[in-house]
Formats: C-alpha cells, structure tokens, sequence
C-alpha cells in the first residue's frame, strides 16, 4: 500500500485522473450541505420507504452481533468544500478501525487504467466514427484544453471520460485523500473491486455502442461545466434523490446505449459491492467510502444493505 500514496508520472497522470473522475461524474457522483444545517441522526427504519434514502452521505450501519460500521458517500472532487470533512465524518473516520473504499488509486492499476484507454489492434477512433464525426471531436477535445496527440489511438469511453472529466484537476481527490489518510494512520485497508473490474465497466462495451454514446457526448459537452456544478451543489446539500434526478437528466435522448452503461455502472456494481461488504461488516468497526451516486434509490447500496437485515441511521 505504500505505492497507493506516491505521484504518478506526470504525463500519464492526466489521462488517468481525467478517468477517474469521469467514473464518479458519470455515474456515481458519484456531496456536504454547510455545517450550519446540520441534522439530528434520523432512524432509516421510522421513515417511510419511499423518503428512506433519499438525504444524507454519512451513514451507520448497524449489523447483528457486531460493532457499527460507517458508509460514505464521496464525489471524485478536489474542491475545498469538498476535502474539508465535516466533524460527524471526521468522527466517523477517526474512530474507524478499518478503510475500505471502491478501488485502490495506486500506481500499478492507475498505469493499466491508461494502457486500456488505447487501442492496440490497429483500430483507429476517425476510421472507426468517419472523418467528419472525428475532426468534430477533435474540436470539442481541443476547446477543453485537453491533448490531441494521441487522440485517434483512443478507444470511444476513454474520449467521453476526458470530456466528462472536470478542468483544472488536482491529483489529490477526496476518494484518494482518504486512501492516503487511512494509510498514515495504520488502518487495514479494503478494496470492493480490482481496477480491471472497474476498466470492464467500459471496454467491454461493443465499440459500436461506445461510438454512438460518444457523438451523442459531443453534442452535450458544452453543458458539461455547468452540470458539474449543479451536481456538486447537489452533493453539498447532501441531496441523494437530486443527483440520481440529475444523472438521469444526463442521458441523451433516452439512450439505450447510456442506460445499459448505466446498469453496468451503478447497478450491477452494487450489488457486487454490497456482497464484499459483508466481512468488513461482521468485523466491525470499518468505515467504508463509496460515490455518492451508489447510495440511493431501489438498487442503491443503502436499500440494498437494508434488505440483508443491517440496521442504517443516517449521521450527515
């Protein structure tokens, strides 16, 4: 874990972050209101079903016969607002006696997220679009001051990550700021998925569907600032219901090709996550950071973990 910690070489380090934060904003973003606004702690099981999870990013997770975990919601942001954590999390993470989070942010896997970004047989991205769709794309890159080098060596999802990607990213992230913190503290750490897992999420999609999905990106790409804050806002306001209302507002004209990357993305993920979860849970006493996006909703991980008999009181 020592690795989890180092920098990255400085030019692989765009393309990798740029990644990484695409994933969250996608999909999972995958946010605090101002301390002033605070709330009291809320059982879960008091509220009706429907408004159960629908508010709040800090969560107990009670199982029988073992101590208290905690589950997190985080944004892949380096926002101040964001890296400040507020006191209940902070308490939370301190009294932890375990980290686990979505995926380990160390060089190896990051350095294999950007090989996987390129095609290796022969594929170009303009053959692959026409010509016409790729200079189209080229512009649409080159107005968000991102590389065109090497841009027809990538695959169609590593494109849509860098457009979805926030500008002027820093590479401490709160995800990886809490990685890093966890660390120094000498808490045993957890992941719930290997990166390659992760990667599978988007290169195993058809290239045809990857294509389409991208042009569809393009045509939206302009409004990609502004979404970012509004998610983000809606992440502060620990508002779960409104970023699922806003990623779903994110789908380009009901795309079948965006709705099964969906699936793929959130809630099949869940699922997966949900089951790893379970001997961290009977230990005790871990604190878990997931992206906000995962929590919510019927497939989200807090009704999830519900169904499986684990007590949940929201905290923040």
């Amino acid at each position: 874990m020592v690795d989890c910690v180092q920098p990255v070489r400085a030019k692989a380090r765009q393309s990798v972050i740029a990644l990484a934060a695409a994933m969250l904003c996608l999909a999972a973003l995958s946010p605090w209101a101002s301390r002033a606004d605070h709330q009291a702690p809320v059982s879960a099981t008091s509220a009706p079903a429907a408004a159960k999870f629908t508010h709040g990013i800090l969560w107990k997770i009670e199982p029988d016969g073992a101590a208290p975990s905690f589950l997190f919601g985080t944004i892949h942001l380096d926002d101040p607002r964001v890296l400040d954590l507020p006191p209940a999390v902070r308490e939370a993470f301190d009294g932890s006696t375990s980290f686990t989070m979505e995926t380990f942010f160390n060089a190896a896997g990051l350095v294999s997220m950007a090989q996987a970004m390129f095609f290796t047989n022969g594929q170009t991205l303009d053959r692959l679009l026409g010509k016409e769709d790729y200079t189209e794309i080229q512009q649409a890159v080159a107005a968000r001051g991102l590389p065109i080098a090497d841009l027809n060596k990538k695959k169609p999802w590593a494109v849509i990550m860098m457009l979805g990607a926030p500008r002027g990213r820093k590479f401490l992230f709160l995800d990886l700021m809490l990685q890093r913190n966890a660390v120094l503290a000498g808490k045993p750490n957890y992941k719930l998925e290997t990166m390659a897992e992760q990667i599978a999420v988007f290169d195993q999609m058809p290239l045809e569907n990857q294509a389409r999905l991208l042009r569809e990106t393009v045509r939206a790409h302009e409004q990609t600032e502004a979404q970012m804050a509004t998610m983000t806002q809606a992440y502060l306001d620990r508002d779960l219901l409104r970023i699922m209302d806003i990623l779903r507002q994110d789908n380009p004209e009901n795309s079948p090709d965006y709705n099964s990357m969906m699936e793929r993305l959130l809630t099949d993920r869940n699922k997966r996550m949900v089951e790893r979860l379970e001997p961290r849970l009977r230990e005790g006493g871990a604190f878990i950071a997931v992206g906000a996006g995962h929590l919510s909703g019927t497939e989200g991980m807090l009704h999830l973990l519900e169904q499986k008999g684990h007590r949940l009181t929201v905290l923040y």
